[in-house]
């Protein structure tokens, strides 16, 4: 990705993240003098400030998961296999996300409900699928070797790490996905448990699955 498409992108994304916060700032007279800036287990407001408190929260939490953004795209795109495309709607995506979660912290204050706790689960391992799905190379980037190093236990053992890397990006993305739908039918305070536990047995799957595959090729 040159330069200026990579600054394009950029200022794009941007827009979509500050968007929310700009219609916020133009309608900030009717906003009430008091707002929640803190719910408890139950959903429940149990502290309040004023609106610059509130919006300072807002605009602490954006920092934080903005930083969190910008490193997790610069350590995707130096990663071999990821081409410009890829890079393209990975930007625009969790610049998506992004403007989501900025609406759900705007909107918890505006109608004192704790909306950022109950979505960002949701919005979060369905929009992981995608980050996976694009993040991810289908196919492991091979090194060139020589013709005489091409052995058959060399070519089993990179089959095999073939196969566990496909399987574990097509399980990851799906079992995300599914655990994005399974949060609409769960209460809000166990979204990130049901998320959580879903992946850790997806790496127990594929931890087994892994064993199992170098275990053939040790018996052969």
């Amino acid at each position: 990705m040159t330069v200026r498409i990579k600054r394009i992108y950029q200022i794009l994304s941007a827009t979509l993240i500050v968007l929310p916060i700009l219609v916020l700032l133009g309608n900030w007279e009717r906003l009430p003098d008091q707002l929640p800036i803190h719910f408890d287990q139950f959903g429940q407001a149990d502290q309040f400030g004023t609106r610059y408190q509130w919006l300072t929260g807002i605009s602490w939490s954006i920092l934080v998961l903005s930083t969190i953004r910008i490193v997790f795209l610069n350590l995707i795109s130096r990663q071999p296999g990821i081409g410009r495309s890829q890079l393209v709607k990975l930007y625009l995506s969790t610049a998506v996300l992004m403007m989501g979660a900025s609406i759900l912290l705007i909107g918890q204050g505006i109608w004192q409900k704790p909306l950022y706790q109950e979505w960002l689960p949701i919005l979060f391992f369905l929009f992981g699928s995608s980050f996976i799905y694009y993040g991810v190379p289908a196919e492991l980037p091979t090194e060139p070797f020589k013709p005489k190093q091409a052995n058959q236990l060399l070519v089993q053992q990179l089959a095999i790490r073939q196969r566990v890397h496909s399987l574990t990006r097509l399980v990851t993305i799906r079992v995300n996905l599914l655990a994005g739908l399974v949060m609409f039918f769960v209460r809000w305070q166990d979204r990130w448990s049901v998320g959580i536990l879903a992946n850790l047995l997806v790496y127990v799957f594929i931890a087994g699955y892994s064993f199992y595959q170098r275990r053939q090729l040790n018996e052969v």
